[in-house]
């Protein structure tokens, strides 16, 4: 210590002296305010990850680096973008617990930009079926009539010598295509043995098979009855138009996917009373498709809940409609794959396009928070749009606690309820049925034995 003495204010004293005189603060409580800054990256999903948990964040800043900022012996933890901008201030969860924290706002704003980015039109627009016009019907009543008389179309006959001619040379020389002599092969198959080698030739189709067939026999018919060439024509349109309707229709079962060729004449009433007959009939006619309605199947396993969906798309399939068949589970994969590769939106336009879709199986398997969510998007873009047939083994009642949420699950209900039909089946397992008849059949010999 400075003992020497100095003059300090016109007073005499030592630097010892006047620090016992100063009076010192009090220690304070708190440390001092130290802040921990930490720049991340905001994930695609608007989350930021931070000491092993992740906080959301609102949407529209995917890949934009911004500053985690905690002050040392507080709870709190802010996200700041460029220019200390606070975006968001969330409560801290425990360290390393991997927990995802949200705030509702933030939730609400991404349903919102979610929802914004799809559209109310029709994903596709598909042609319209327009009914001929009156001309057009007074003219085809004409030509049905026949050709007034003396008209040159009367004298009008198709004369088919030279492709019996052909044909004949056809037959008589040898196989352009590997064959024998004598093999009756068609001008086709003579143009593609020219054009391709054996190895690469293309395959017939059976399609045009039926169809070059079909159009060979009209024109023996139209030789040997001589009828005019309106006749002739017409009836290779009815052809054509045949063929490309069960062209159609197949193309629309192999897009519904449907598990069964099953049909509502399958389905045993009689053998489950607990099912409303007279409902399911009225809903057979196809209806509620026009009308966007909803159908709700709900009951215990084996009551015939997947049969009766799959017997009504498959009439909304042989109706001309576009149906698709799926489960829950498969449904709530499908959307989980699609966010993880960037398909999220064509995903989604899948299941909207279809005129009805048919969901297996809700409630069997417990779907996650993030399928719950696809399924509830799923629901909510087809609102009031197109048409969902639900089967279920869930009462409605107990849907929150299948779905783990029960916002979302009201929300789900909401929407599949406003303009539905629920078909409540109560009644025992049809798979079961035989084993209990065998079983009974057996307790019956064994008492007959012991009697």
């Amino acid at each position: 210590m400075d003992d020497r003495r100095r003059r300090i204010e016109g007073a005499v004293t030592t630097v010892g002296e006047l620090a016992a005189a100063e009076p010192l603060l009090d220690i304070p409580v708190r440390p001092f305010p130290a802040e921990l800054k930490v720049e991340r990256t905001v994930s695609p999903r608007s989350l930021v990850a931070f000491d092993g948990n992740f906080y959301s964040l609102p949407p529209g800043l995917p890949g934009v680096t911004v500053k985690a900022l905690h002050r040392l012996g507080e709870d709190d933890l802010r996200i700041a973008a460029a220019g200390r901008a606070v975006v968001a201030c969330h409560r801290r969860a425990q360290r390393g617990a991997g927990q995802t924290v949200r705030d509702d706002g933030h939730v609400i704003a991404l349903e919102r930009a979610v929802l914004s980015s799809f559209s109310d039109r029709a994903p596709c627009k598909t042609k319209v079926r327009k009914p001929p016009s009156a001309a057009a019907l007074a003219e085809a009543e004409r030509l049905r009539e026949g050709p007034a008389a003396g008209s040159s179309a009367e004298r009008v006959v198709i004369d088919l010598t030279h492709y019996d001619a052909v044909a004949d040379r056809l037959r008589s020389a040898p196989s352009l295509v590997g064959g024998e002599p004598g093999v009756n092969t068609s001008l086709m198959q003579v143009s593609e043995a020219r054009r391709f080698p054996a190895a690469q030739r293309p395959p017939v189709l059976p399609r045009t098979q039926r169809r070059s067939r079909g159009a060979e026999r009209v024109l023996d018919e139209a030789r040997t009855e001589r009828m005019s060439l309106t006749a002739a024509l017409e009836r290779l349109l009815e052809i054509e138009v045949e063929a490309t309707e069960a062209c159609k229709l197949a193309a629309r079962q192999w897009f519904a996917c449907l598990p069964e060729p099953w049909t509502l004449a399958d389905f045993h009433f009689a053998a489950q009373p607990g099912v409303d007959e007279k409902l399911i009939r009225d809903l057979a006619t196809l209806r509620f498709p026009d009308y966007a309605l909803n159908l709700l199947f709900v009951g215990p396993p084996g009551v015939g809940r997947t049969m009766l969906s799959v017997a009504h798309g498959r009439a909304a399939v042989d109706a001309g409609h576009r149906v698709y068949f799926t489960t829950a589970a498969e449904l709530a994969a499908k959307c989980h794959k699609a966010a993880l590769e960037g398909r999220w939106k064509t995903c989604m336009r899948s299941f909207a396009s279809p005129k009805l879709l048919i969901i297996d199986e809700l409630g069997y398997l417990p779907l996650s928070e993030d399928g719950a969510s696809a399924l509830f998007q799923v629901i909510n873009q087809r609102y009031l749009k197109s048409s969902t047939i639900l089967t279920t083994n869930v009462g409605i009642a107990d849907w929150a606690g299948s779905f783990g949420d029960a916002t979302v699950a009201a929300a789900m209900l909401d929407r599949l309820l406003h303009r539905a039909a629920v078909a409540g089946i109560d009644g025992p397992s049809y798979r079961l049925r035989g084993h209990q008849n065998q079983a009974d059949a057996l307790c019956k010999g064994v008492n007959a034995r012991v009697s």
